[in-house]
């Protein structure tokens, strides 16, 4: 029988996040954001900045017991993928700006 990723011990380790972003990922948005959507940028831009790989980001993104998720699984197939493709894009690109400015 097969195992999960996160079964496996595969899931990436949350520990080089701030509090307030892994209880983000772990709980979802509680009116911090505006939307899902802003929130998961915030999330991936976070986990760029503390220096995540993109396929860490992709796995947080898309483990169904993270609430952070949500904005994945509300879509079907293509539709999601392309959806978490523009978060993540977006939230490199916040990464790699708020890094110029500092």
């Amino acid at each position: 029988m097969g195992h999960s990723p996160e079964e496996l011990g595969l899931t990436p380790d949350l520990s080089r996040l701030p509090s307030r972003m892994q209880d983000l990922v772990r709980h979802g948005n509680h009116r911090k954001y505006p939307s899902c959507s802003e929130t998961s940028v915030a999330v991936c831009a976070e986990m760029f900045r503390a220096h995540y790989g993109l396929d860490e980001v992709w796995m947080v993104m898309t483990i169904p017991a993270n609430s952070i998720s949500e904005v994945f699984f509300e879509k079907d197939g293509e539709d999601a993928e392309a959806c978490l493709e523009k978060i993540i894009s977006r939230a490199h690109e916040t990464a790699v700006l708020r890094a110029d400015n500092e």
